[in-house]
């Protein structure tokens, strides 16, 4: 065996944690290199990567059996014997921040080399949809930071791969922060980077970003089958798509082989939303089996909790999940929330602010993964304690406390001995709220931001919001009174109409008849439908006494009114076709087909010509009226 250079491992299967070997001895398996086999370096390997900083390097591999790999970094270098099933790993000394190097490993004649490798810090960016959401499809505003050059920043995506085995490959693609790079990678993980490179400590650290997400993804699709033994068959649930539990592990996370991180930003709990009580070991456990894979027992996991959601997902509001979040970030040894509320208007799944997301979330990084001293939180429950007709709340604070709300501090509610909570008057007592309700008269217990879009206001002096929080111990609830946005209503002599905050016209009666569905959904009102269900057209506009726009960042409606006729423009700005419907009351009768795009709608005596839908179908609801807008174009429908 030739000699070992300074700082080098020889090896040639990886010494692995005894948890791991189960798992990860099948995905060496799978990437065994034959007899002759030319040397290769798997997938989350690339020119333009970031390696982790001051750890060791691990690099491994297959060539051909019993060979001799020479691999070199900068200026490290090691080698490695294969063994019988053709794997190699080599193991070099740490580097620093720095680059560009060049990557090379070479075996009997063949080699592969990789350029503008340079070490930095490595942050596992992963979760569900809202982590998957692109930079493209945030708010405008926030799009304007995709228009710089980041050339600091490296942006890796891993395809996405469910897979019933874990897997040695994946499709992973390394590439320097660019306008159009930045476009279609995560939104919350690409302004968590550049924030952190807004950190003069790490201004001259290279950032690696490596996005391994699955939009409507379940904790328990990310766990390894192994470490889901634990668990009760009832307990574990599939993810959309009928994903399996362990098949996001095993072809997005496995792949990702030895890899070292400087952390995780973890995005998710949607999908678990209906089972929150099961959460937090899911979590746990995650978090376990991911810190052995990457042989990093103390690898900080940032938890963020999720903001305002207006509805009901899955039968159950959100505090309940946010509730457990916040418990596994206390209870796990270097990981921390990252506080989602107080960073969208709450009606949207989706909220097109990710912003502020991934500015709280670099905060908490700094603190937590880089050990500075600085305000990374809001205020954090200390303790409660009653006080006559009153509950003393202290915080934890290291800023002080505030008020969004310069006339209040809204969010707080407390319950008595019955346990029904009303609504509660708080004041700012230095480091503790004073919360009293003039209808509970010997308060016990006390919550606060506890509902799916609280109306709460309470941080520090820098603005960072105090985390949702409760005192009692009572069983879910799913109940909640919500204010919502404003509708529209036009009314004339001849008909009347209703359009929601959401861009939907709900109603439209003529001669006291409804001629529209009140189904939910696609099937009630106007609609487009889209992947997660009816698209929202939540910008509207009073552009004049007659005309009402109402649009997203691809689609707009834009309607204009007269005494007996109307007239809708749809405008489809996005790459693909989109479909307009109206769904018809069921007392509605049509009685003849579309011709030339006009039909005749009846209901009684009241008649509705309709032109620009080109078919009607029949539905258990009702009438179907559907039309399709090429990407790019725009159509018009009269209603008279």
């Amino acid at each position: 065996m030739p000699a070992s250079p300074a700082g080098a491992n020889v090896s040639g299967r990886p010494h692995l944690p005894i948890y791991m070997a189960g798992f990860l001895s099948m995905v060496v398996l799978l990437g065994c290199g034959p007899a002759g086999a030319e040397v290769r370096l798997p997938d989350i390997f690339g020119s333009n990567m970031v390696l982790q900083r001051d750890q060791p390097v691990i690099v491994w591999g297959t060539a051909s059996t019993n060979d001799r790999v020479q691999v070199r970094l900068g200026p490290r270098s090691a080698v490695a014997l294969t063994g019988a099933d053709g794997n190699w790993q080599v193991t070099m000394e740490a580097l620093t921040a720095g680059g560009p190097y060049e990557l090379k490993a070479s075996s009997g004649g063949t080699a592969v080399v990789l350029t503008n490798v340079y070490c930095g810090d490595v942050w596992l960016c992963s979760g569900q949809s809202n982590m998957q959401w692109p930079v493209k499809d945030v708010n405008p505003s926030e799009q304007q930071a995709m228009l710089a050059e980041y050339p600091d920043l490296r942006l890796c995506s891993v395809a996405k791969t469910p897979a019933q085995k874990p897997l040695s490959a994946a499709k992973i693609n390394w590439r320097t922060c660019t306008p159009k790079a930045a476009r279609d990678f995560s939104a919350v993980a690409f302004f968590f980077g550049t924030q952190l490179l807004k950190d003069p400590a790490l201004a001259q650290v290279p950032i690696g970003l490596v996005d391994s997400s699955f939009g409507g993804t379940t904790c328990e699709g990310w766990i390894p089958r192994l470490a889901l033994t634990n668990f009760k068959p009832q307990d574990l649930h599939d993810s959309m798509f009928g994903i399996k539990p362990a098949n996001l592990y095993n072809g997005m996370i496995a792949p990702l082989g030895r890899t070292r991180f400087k952390g995780v930003l973890w995005y998710q709990g949607e999908s678990n939303s209906a089972h929150p009580e099961t959460y937090p070991a899911l979590l746990a456990t995650m978090i376990s089996a991911w810190r052995q894979q990457f042989d990093q027992p103390n690898l900080p996991f940032l938890i963020v909790q999720l903001p305002e959601y207006a509805n009901l997902w899955e039968g159950y509001y959100w505090p309940w999940i946010r509730e457990q979040q916040s418990r596994v970030a206390a209870s796990i040894s270097n990981s921390a929330l990252v506080v989602g509320i107080r960073t969208t208007d709450g009606f949207n799944l989706h909220p097109k602010e990710k912003l502020e997301i991934g500015r709280r979330a670099a905060l908490v990084a700094r603190r937590v993964a880089y050990g500075e001293n600085l305000i990374a939180s809001g205020p954090r429950l200390k303790s409660a304690s009653t006080s006559g007709a009153a509950i003393r709340v202290t915080f934890d604070t290291d800023d002080g406390l505030s008020s969004a709300n310069p006339d209040r501090v809204g969010g707080f509610a407390v319950a008595g001995p019955d346990g029904n909570y009303r609504f509660a008057d708080a004041r700012i007592d230095g480091n503790k709220v004073i919360v009293s309700s003039p209808d509970v008269v010997q308060p016990q217990t006390v919550r606060y931001a506890w509902a799916g879009m609280p109306q709460a206001g309470l941080v520090n002096k820098s603005g960072l919001p105090a985390a949702p929080f409760r005192t009692d111990t009572l069983p879910c609830s799913n109940v909640e009174l919500q204010l919502q946005r404003a509708t529209r209503r036009v009314a004339t002599s001849a008909y009347e109409m209703v359009i929601d905050a959401n861009g939907t016209v709900t109603s439209l009666i003529l001669d006291g008849a409804q001629f529209l569905s009140n189904e939910p959904g696609t099937a009630g009102g106007s609609s487009i439908p889209g992947f997660w269900g009816p698209r929202t057209l939540n910008n509207i506009r009073e552009i004049g006494p007659q005309l009402l726009a109402c649009s997203d960042d691809m689609v707009s409606l834009q309607m204009e009114f007269a005494d007996k006729s109307m007239l809708w423009t749809i405008t489809n700005r996005g790459n693909e076709t989109l479909t307009f419907q109206l769904a018809l009351s069921p007392h509605v009768q049509v009685p003849e087909a579309i011709t030339n795009g006009l039909a005749r709608l009846v209901r009684g005596p009241a008649i509705l010509n309709v032109e620009g839908f080109d078919t009607i179908t029949n539905t258990l609801t009702g009438a179907l009226l559907s039309t399709h807008i090429a990407a790019g174009a725009t159509k018009s429908i009269s209603l008279k």
